[in-house]
């Protein structure tokens, strides 16, 4: 390759890796995957490294972390965030290993899981926590001292009086990405990729309510003394020891190794261990163990000499894309997906995956008959993540983005600054009808037995024109009866479920709604705080904001629901079919012996549903949630509980229940 060539690639390379930084650390919102980014980053220090004279400043490989920031205050590291180099065979770790043997021939590993999350710097004085910045570039990073307060697990006082720096990774569990992606879903929102970029989202909020509501975990790795600028202590091994001894939650999949060869089966054991985790890990981080070592070794301007970071390839498969159609939200934004050919990843046969919107497809260049990569690691949705190019033929044309909303026929807009485009046909039958399935739902007024084939035929046929007119379906019962499938019993049925929804909780039908940011939980908090919509109506955005914890964002939201002429028109139509929209105040027993506790439930219990047996607690005022943490008061455990919650919390904790009305 001649040099002006190299020069060329180089950047080209630049100019593609910035962007995507830029997209994944800034926008929260990659458009290719790690495992792309990481090959060209590879590919751009091996040009590197044969031609050092075209090393810049700028590019990728010598800086760490994004390259702009946000609205938070800029603050300077006393000591430098590195990154890691990263491995992804084991030549490299051998490669490693020859390195280190050549300066220090007696030496020990730490091996630990490398948490795919957002790397956080934590400085306590005199046992409080002083202040929390990001990585930022490695040199300065931003200052979000007040949404570090919000994690679910840190501590902000420790028993230890020196000014100590601790080093840790936010992550977002598994279990709680799952549950915000589907009320994001059911709020007609934008879903996070993965569970990283939602905690870094996260902990871009303004609004505090959020990052507390997200319960954000971290766990800490590392530890410097503030004045010496050194590690506090003398190894990796007696840094995990003393900080989870300190409070700091560390993982317990971490352990020492003694020789390369224990490294390698350490690896084996965490890629194993890694599938019954509630969080994600992309790989494992190996150290060098001994502290005293590091200065001997050293550091490149990007990364340290004495460690290095193992990337686990994600389940990658093959297969044909079929077709890409477009689907439409309630809220009117369009999701464009890909029908693949049925293909099997991590256990469950794959039919069709996301491409989430026009830019997303046009960055992989996809077209129709391709053979494309997928891959399925924390989505909802399996994810399309490349193109093999050399499967592709020449007769495949070039994708174009919709210009119309395939429902109703209307141009499809884009708003300021977003990549979305939306149908804003008030009257979209596909709109109406994501409205209906989820004014329906489980979570919503929960009528039972209410297919999403038969609402959108309901709603084709005209016989369901808004969400109002499901409660009058029963006048159209004989024509309902002549449809094919359709039988006297069934259709009854269906007709009680619907009436028996009419005096469903306030907080079910502020859900249904399907006001933006609005979740279920937030309903709950709503309904608790103003017990009827027409105090809702009339109640101004400086009284929300005062009388509860809504913030800024989902106060405006429900301002502005209230204000649309069609919403009140609704909401009267809807009383004048019988539908609650108000609950009594309800008084909660301070003294209960669940107020204020935090509680998970596991296995059966009598005497209710599940949901009803919440409502119980939250009705005393406690809170309930679905895993145990340090923070958990008691696990009330039913018929066959979960063997691993059980083993998480000391027995004065657990409280066995056959009938749920024996403790309440």
């Amino acid at each position: 390759m001649y040099k002006k060539d190299v020069l060329q690639r180089i950047k080209e390379l630049k100019n593609l890796l910035n962007k995507w930084s830029e997209e994944y650390y800034d926008n929260d919102s990659p458009t290719v995957d790690d495992s792309l980014y990481d090959e060209k980053l590879n590919e751009l220090f091996k040009l590197e490294e044969a031609y050092p004279e075209f090393i810049t400043k700028d590019s990728p490989t010598q800086r760490v972390g994004s390259l702009k920031s946000s609205s938070f205050k800029k603050v300077p590291h006393e000591i430098k965030m590195l990154s890691l180099k990263n491995a992804f065979n084991n030549d490299d770790l051998l490669h490693f290993d020859k390195q280190i043997k050549e300066i220090k021939s007696h030496f020990s590993y730490f091996v630990e899981p490398k948490i795919d999350g957002i790397s956080i710097s934590l400085k306590y004085k005199n046992g409080k926590l002083i202040q929390g910045l990001t990585r930022g570039d490695g040199l300065v990073g931003e200052d979000i001292t007040e949404n570090v307060k919000q994690l679910f697990n840190l501590p902000l006082n420790i028993n230890y009086l020196k000014p100590i720096e601790v080093r840790g990774e936010i992550y977002l569990s598994l279990s709680n990405f799952k549950k915000i992606n589907e009320n994001k879903i059911d709020n007609g929102e934008k879903i996070f990729a993965n569970p990283r970029n939602a905690a870094a989202g996260t902990m871009r909020q303004l609004d505090l309510n959020i990052v507390k509501e997200r319960e954000l975990k971290l766990f800490c790795y590392f530890a410097f003394n503030m004045e010496t600028k050194e590690q506090q202590w003398s190894s990796q091994k007696e840094t995990i020891k003393n900080l989870s001894e300190l409070g700091f939650p560390t993982t317990k999949i971490s352990d020492e190794a003694l020789t390369i060869n224990d490294v390698f089966n350490k690896i084996k054991d965490i890629d194993k261990a890694k599938n019954d985790l509630d969080y994600e890990i992309d790989g494992v981080v190996i150290k060098v163990n001994e502290f005293d070592l590091y200065k001997l070794i050293g550091s490149t301007s990007k990364f340290p000499k004495w460690a290095i970071a193992f990337k686990f390839p994600a389940e990658v498969k093959e297969t044909k894309l079929i077709d890409i159609f477009q689907s439409i939200g309630r809220t009117g934004r369009v999701t464009y997906n890909a029908k693949l050919e049925p293909v099997s990843i991590s256990g469950s046969m794959v039919q069709k995956a996301t491409l989430h919107n026009a830019e997303y497809i046009k960055n992989l260049d996809l077209r129709v008959g391709d053979i494309v990569r997928v891959k399925k690691a924390g989505e909802i949705i399996p994810k399309v993540i490349s193109v093999n190019l050399e499967k592709r033929k020449n007769t495949f044309t070039r994708w174009e983005e919709d210009k119309f909303c395939l429902s109703c026929k209307t141009k499809l807009i884009r708003y300021l600054d977003e990549v979305d485009q939306y149908c804003p046909n008030k009257e979209c039958e596909a709109k109406l009808i994501e409205s209906i399935i989820h004014f329906s739902s489980r979570d919503a007024m929960n009528i039972d037995g209410f297919s999403n084939k038969q609402i959108e035929n309901f709603v084709k046929l005209k016989y369901i024109k808004d969400i109002g007119d499901i409660y009058l379906l029963k006048n159209f019962k004989d024509k309902i009866l002549d449809l094919e499938g359709y039988q006297i019993k069934s259709v009854e049925t269906l007709i009680n479920s619907i009436e028996k929804t009419k005096n469903n909780s306030l907080d079910k039908l502020l859900f249904g709604l399907g006001i933006r940011y609005i979740g279920k939980k937030t309903a709950k908090d709503i309904a608790k705080n103003f017990n009827s919509i027409d105090k809702l109506i009339k109640t101004s955005f400086e009284e929300l904001l005062e009388q509860s914890d809504l913030g800024v964002v989902k106060s405006e939201s429900i301002i502005n629901f209230f204000q649309d002429e069609k919403n009140l028109k609704l909401l009267e139509k809807l009383e004048k079919l019988g539908i609650s929209t108000k609950q009594e105040s309800i008084k909660i027993d301070k003294n209960n012996r669940f107020y204020g506790k935090r509680i998970v439930i596991t296995g059966t219990i009598l005497g209710g549903t599940r949901e009803e047996i919440i409502k119980l607690f939250e009705d005393r005022g406690a809170k309930v949630t679905t895993s145990i943490s340090k923070a958990t008061d008691y696990l009330i455990a039913g018929e066959k509980p979960s063997q691993n919650k059980l083993n998480k919390l000391n027995s004065d904790k657990i409280i066995s229940v056959i009938n749920i009305k024996d403790i309440i």
